[in-house]
């Protein structure tokens, strides 16, 4: 085996899929793409403007494209959103295409990294208690996140040693072989 073409970060908002992609495609010297950030700039608005003036079904379109175009690609590290893994097409196709990486947040610390920009949140735009919403959608969604591959706890960490928890279990269990990882 190798180290894999791609590895996709899958996970709940706030779990720190875009900080650490970043990192680990450093590490790694893979290219970084955060899925959302694509589709802003495809569409040329930001997340939430595309939600009120096209809908969610327009945005799950978008990243069922955004996925389509890893076909053939290969060194990425891709932040995908929060809602993505969900969709049942998204992870088969996900799966064909790379190594997918569940990034694990506690309810708590989830609240604490999302709290100060639920404006650019658009799942909270209607909501009347926006903690109580997340944290029950945290819950529905984790049986779904768990089908990734791996999972790493991200609570108290940083993007960097989050990064190489999965540069460590890529190196020692080998789901894919690896050569040496810069540190």
């Amino acid at each position: 085996m190798e180290i894999p073409s791609n590895i996709f970060l899958v996970g709940f908002m706030g779990a720190g899929k875009t900080s650490t992609g970043k990192e680990l495609s450093k590490i790694l010297s893979y290219q970084f793409l955060d899925m959302d950030s694509w589709i802003e700039e495809k569409n040329g608005q930001k997340i939430s403007e595309i939600f009120e003036k096209h809908g969610e079904g327009f945005f799950r379109n978008e990243e069922k494209e955004a996925i389509k175009g890893f076909v053939g690609k290969s060194n990425y590290v891709v932040s995908t959103g929060g809602g993505t893994w969900i969709d049942k097409e998204n992870r088969e196709n996900l799966f064909k295409l790379g190594w997918c990486v569940w990034l694990k947040v506690t309810p708590e610390d989830m609240w604490q990294r999302v709290s100060s920009h639920l404006g650019q949140r658009p799942l909270l735009l209607k909501s009347k208690n926006p903690q109580q919403y997340l944290t029950a959608l945290l819950k529905q969604r984790t049986p779904f996140y768990s089908l990734a591959h791996a999972g790493f706890e991200t609570d108290k960490k940083t993007p960097k040693e989050i990064a190489l928890d999965i540069i460590e279990v890529l190196k020692k269990d080998r789901p894919f072989e690896i050569s040496a990882a810069k540190k």
